[in-house]
C-alpha cells in the first residue's frame, strides 16, 4: 500500500514494464563515484539513495512535464508551463520573481526553503515537475514528500536570466493610480489591478509589474447616488477666505488626490486654518473619503519616513501640523523639497553606506496644514502651490459628527465615478486649460490649476462644464493666482531682494544704512537717507551733489558694486568673487558667484563688453538698469512728493 500523500490531483506517469537487464547494464556504464559520502557530510536532499541507482534513461523519462525536460521543451522564460511563480528578470546578485501570492521578491540564493516560500501553497507542483525518486521494492517511485532542489534551482536561475536585466525602481508599481503609454487608466488596489474597467490578477501587464499588496479602497461596485452634493454641502460648512471658490477646490484637491499617479502633474497644495477653524475635522474627513490604505496621514515623520511609507506606490500624502521649526531644522525643507519633485513625478536620490544609493519616484499629491507656512519655502516651491485658507468658526459652532461607514461609502462612489469618466480626460483637460489661459493664467499657474479644477468638474458631471460655467471659475482662479502673486518671485527678483536688504557700514561707526541707501546715494536719488548724504558731503562744496555720489560709488566698488550713469543708469555687479560680494552672499543661494547668472535674468540687464576697475580690481560683470529694480526709483513715502510739473533736480537725469 503506498503511503498517502496530497499529490493526488496529479496523475503519476503511466507504469512502464522493468527491463531487469537493461538495468544491469546501464548500472555498469555509469561512472565510479570515488567515495561513498560519509553521513556527516551528506547533504540535506541527497536522500538516502546512492549515486548510479538508476539509468539515465529511467532519470528522463521519469522527470516533470517540463522541469525535467530543459530548456529545450519549456516556454523561454517560464519555469514549467503554468508555473504559479513568474520569472522576472535579474539585477546584480538578485533574482526577481513574482510568487504564488503574486508578491515581488528579490532572491540572492535559491535554496530549499527559499524556493518553498516562493511556491507557497502550490508546493504539489514543484514536487510533481522536480521530483525525487526512491526505490520501492524493483521499482522506483516518487518521494511525494521532498523535491530535487539542484535542478529546480538550476530551472529557475536559467529561466529568470533569461528575462534579461531589471530594474525595479523603474519597472514596478505598487497601489494607486496609472497610465499606460496610451493613456489608459491602470487603477492597482493591491488585490487586483483594473485596467479598463476590468479586474485583473496582480502581475506584469505590459511593460510595468504590479505586484500583490497589502489592498487599498475599491471603488464602489454600485454607483448608486451622487455623493457629490453632500460633498460639496459640507465642504461650504467650513468658514473658508473665499468662499465662493475653496469648497469647489476642495473638491477638485480630493479627487487629484485620487488619482494622482495618473496625472502629468500635481500641483502642492497648503491649506491655512488658525485655531478653531476645524482643521482637525477636515483632516478626518478626508481619511474617510479616501479611507485606510488610500492615504498617508500624518502629524509627525521626516522625508524618510514618507518614502519609506510610499514604496513603489503612487498614494498621496497629508501631512497635518508642519509648522516653522528651528532656523537650523531641515525637516520642513526637506518635506516640501520631496513635494516639489513629486509634482512632475521626479526621482529622489540618497547616498548609502555600500555606495549604490538609494531612492525612488514619487508619483503623489501632497497636502500640508498649517497655522503658518514655514519661510524656507524656495521660489520654484511657491509656484506649485495652492493655498486654501480658512477662518475660525464662529463661536459655538457644533461639530459635523461625521459618520465614517457613510463618508469611505461616498468616498467609494466618488472615486468610481472618476475612472469611470477617466476616458474623457484629454479633452476635459484641454478645454479647462484655455478657459484658464484666456482668464490670463498661464504657465507653471496654468499647470497647477487645471488638473484641480477639470477634475472637480469630472467628479460633478460627466459631461465637460460649458463654456461660460469654465470662465467664471477661471476668472475665480485668477483672481486668487494675482492675489498670491507677491508671494512668488523668480530668482532675480529674490537675489536683488537678498542683496539690497543687507546692511554696509564701511566706516564701522554702528549706521544700519542698507546697500539699496548706498546705491541711492550713488545714484542721486531722493530715497537715499538725508544722514546718509550728510556723511558723504564736502563741508566746503557748495553743491556737493557730483561728490557726494562719487564717494558712495566709491564706497560700493568695495563690494563689487557701482552706479553707471548710462542711458538707462545701472547698477554694475562684478563676476569677480571678490571677498566683499562674497561676504554679502555668504550661505545664500547665491553662493560662490551664483549671483552673476541671476542678474543676468534681470529685465533689461546686459553684459559689459569690457571689463571695469572697481577699487583697483578689473572684472567684467552684469549691468541691471535701475529702473528694473523694485523700489529704487519710488519716491520715500515718509517725504512730501514734488508738486506735479515740478520734478527734482535730483532725480531729472533718470526720467
Amino acid at each position: 500500500m503506498s503511503e498517502p500523500n496530497n499529490d493526488d490531483w496529479l496523475p503519476d506517469p503511466e507504469p512502464r514494464p522493468i527491463d531487469e537487464e537493461a538495468l544491469r547494464r546501464n548500472l555498469a556504464d555509469a561512472p565510479v563515484v570515488p567515495g561513498e559520502v560519509s553521513e556527516k557530510k551528506k547533504g540535506k536532499d541527497d536522500g538516502p539513495r546512492k549515486a548510479g541507482s538508476r539509468t539515465a534513461k529511467a532519470d528522463r523519462s521519469s522527470q516533470g512535464s517540463d522541469g525535467g525536460r530543459g530548456r529545450g521543451s519549456r516556454k523561454r522564460g517560464e519555469i514549467f508551463d503554468d508555473c504559479p511563480v513568474t520569472p522576472l528578470g535579474v539585477h546584480g546578485d538578485y533574482a526577481y520573481f513574482l510568487d504564488v501570492s503574486s508578491q515581488i521578491r528579490a532572491v540572492k540564493k535559491l535554496e530549499g526553503q527559499v524556493i518553498q516560500s516562493l511556491f507557497g501553497h502550490a508546493l504539489p507542483q514543484l514536487r510533481h515537475h522536480f521530483p525525487v525518486w526512491k526505490k520501492s521494492g524493483d521499482d522506483f517511485v516518487r518521494d511525494h514528500k521532498r523535491f530535487d532542489q539542484t535542478h529546480a534551482s538550476m530551472v529557475m536561475w536559467e529561466a529568470v536570466t533569461e528575462c534579461g536585466v531589471l530594474n525595479p525602481k523603474g519597472a514596478v508599481r505598487g497601489v494607486g493610480a496609472w497610465t499606460d503609454d496610451d493613456g489608459q487608466l491602470i487603477y492597482h488596489l493591491g488585490d487586483a489591478v483594473l485596467v479598463g474597467g476590468e479586474l485583473q490578477k496582480p502581475g506584469r501587464i505590459g511593460k510595468k509589474i504590479y505586484p500583490a499588496l497589502p489592498p487599498m479602497p475599491h471603488p464602489s461596485d454600485d454607483p448608486g447616488p451622487d455623493p457629490v452634493p453632500e460633498i460639496l454641502d459640507t465642504l461650504e460648512s467650513w468658514n473658508w477666505r473665499q468662499p465662493d471658490l475653496h469648497p469647489f477646490l476642495t473638491l477638485g484637491m480630493i479627487c487629484v488626490m485620487m488619482l494622482c499617479g495618473a496625472l502629468d502633474w500635481r500641483p502642492v497644495f497648503w491649506m491655512l486654518a488658525p485655531a478653531g477653524a476645524g482643521k482637525s475635522e477636515f483632516q478626518k474627513l478626508l481619511g474617510f473619503l479616501l479611507d485606510d490604505g488610500g492615504v498617508i496621514q500624518t502629524t509627525d515623520t521626516t522625508k524618510s519616513g514618507i518614502t519609506s511609507q510610499l514604496g513603489q506606490s503612487s498614494l498621496p500624502v497629508s501631512v497635518d501640523e508642519l509648522e516653522p521649526g528651528d532656523e537650523r531644522s531641515t525637516k520642513e525643507r526637506d518635506m516640501i523639497a520631496l513635494a516639489r519633485v513629486a509634482a512632475s513625478g521626479g526621482e529622489w536620490l540618497r547616498g548609502s553606506s555600500d555606495q549604490s544609493g538609494v531612492g525612488g519616484k514619487v508619483f503623489s499629491a501632497f497636502l500640508f496644514s498649517s497655522i503658518l507656512i514655514p519661510g524656507v519655502m524656495k521660489t520654484q516651491d511657491v509656484q506649485r502651490l495652492i493655498r486654501l485658507e480658512l477662518e475660525p468658526l464662529p463661536e459655538g459652532t457644533a461639530g459635523l459628527k461625521l459618520q465614517p461607514r457613510t463618508w469611505r461609502d461616498r468616498g467609494a462612489r466618488l472615486r468610481r465615478r472618476l475612472i469611470d469618466r477617466w476616458a474623457g480626460w484629454p479633452e476635459r483637460y484641454s478645454a479647462w486649460r484655455q478657459s484658464l489661459e484666456l482668464a490670463g493664467v498661464t504657465g507653471r499657474n496654468a499647470d497647477n490649476w487645471t488638473p484641480v479644477l477639470a477634475l472637480a468638474d469630472m467628479a460633478i458631471g460627466e459631461d465637460i462644464a460649458g463654456e461660460t460655467a469654465r470662465a467664471g471659475w477661471a476668472r475665480k482662479a485668477a483672481f486668487q493666482v494675482t492675489a498670491d502673486r507677491d508671494d512668488t518671485t523668480n530668482d532675480s527678483e529674490a537675489m536683488l531682494l537678498y542683496l539690497l536688504s543687507h546692511h554696509y557700514d564701511p566706516w564701522r561707526r554702528g549706521e544700519q544704512w542698507t546697500v539699496a541707501q548706498w546705491v541711492m546715494a550713488a545714484a542721486g536719488l531722493p530715497g537715499a537717507p538725508d544722514a546718509l548724504r550728510d556723511h558723504l558731503s564736502d563741508a566746503s562744496a557748495i553743491d556737493d551733489r557730483t561728490g557726494r555720489m562719487g564717494r558712495a560709488n566709491a564706497l560700493l566698488a568695495k563690494i563689487g558694486l557701482r552706479v553707471v550713469h548710462n542711458d538707462p543708469p545701472s547698477l554694475f555687479i562684478c563676476n569677480a568673487q571678490i571677498q566683499g560680494l562674497k561676504d554679502l552672499f555668504r550661505n545664500s543661494d547665491w553662493a560662490g558667484g551664483v549671483w552673476k547668472q541671476s542678474a543676468g535674468r534681470v529685465p533689461g540687464a546686459s553684459l559689459t563688453p569690457n571689463p571695469l576697475t572697481l577699487a583697483g580690481i578689473r572684472s567684467r560683470g552684469t549691468l541691471m538698469p535701475l529702473k528694473s529694480i523694485p523700489g529704487l526709483m519710488t519716491f520715500p513715502m515718509d517725504r512730501e512728493a514734488p508738486a506735479a510739473g515740478a520734478p527734482s533736480d535730483e532725480i531729472e537725469d533718470f526720467m
